[in-house]
């Protein structure tokens, strides 16, 4: 089984494999390996659970409330003061809840990488590590016919004739 192309630009988008990333050749073919070949139905709904968990995190991550319209910060504490009269205390920290909102997120991201078994581009140590190997790989599995015209072949052809 293999994820949709939406599904996969989803996985795509959540884990930071874009192409201006500087996204080191042999983990996007990891990537790619990865979405192209899940074992079976369980897997499958495994993973396309995951990816609505880290949509829906994300939509929760924007404290601002842009994105889904309201005008109220997310709440960062809530207290509930129960006696004769009943009071809810809300407090928002934009500071905190964009930290706390942003981790949970990231966590949703990191079960959606080890299900398929590929790095979390949007963690930043894994992203400071990306561009330290950037163009330093040879992919030795790429998609498409197998090349067996090695230059050792050519010469040797070259000099027996």
């Amino acid at each position: 089984m293999k994820l949709s192309s939406f599904d996969r630009s989803r996985a795509a988008w959540h884990l930071g494999y874009n192409a201006g990333a500087q996204i080191p050749a042999g983990d996007y073919a990891r990537f790619i390996e990865a979405t192209e070949r899940i074992p079976d139905s369980y897997w499958y709904d495994r993973i396309i659970n995951s990816l609505s968990r880290c949509d829906r995190a994300y939509d929760v991550s924007d404290v601002l409330g842009a994105s889904t319209g309201s005008t109220g910060l997310q709440p960062t504490r809530s207290e509930v003061i129960a006696g004769d009269v009943n009071r809810t205390m809300i407090v928002s920290e934009p500071d905190k809840a964009n930290a706390k909102w942003w981790e949970i997120y990231l966590t949703e991201c990191d079960r959606l990488a080890e299900a398929l078994y590929i790095a979390n581009y949007r963690r930043e140590l894994v992203r400071r590590y990306a561009y330290d190997r950037s163009g330093s790989e040879f992919i030795q599995a790429l998609p498409g016919p197998a090349d067996v015209s090695v230059g050792t072949r050519i010469f040797l052809r070259d000099d027996w004739r």
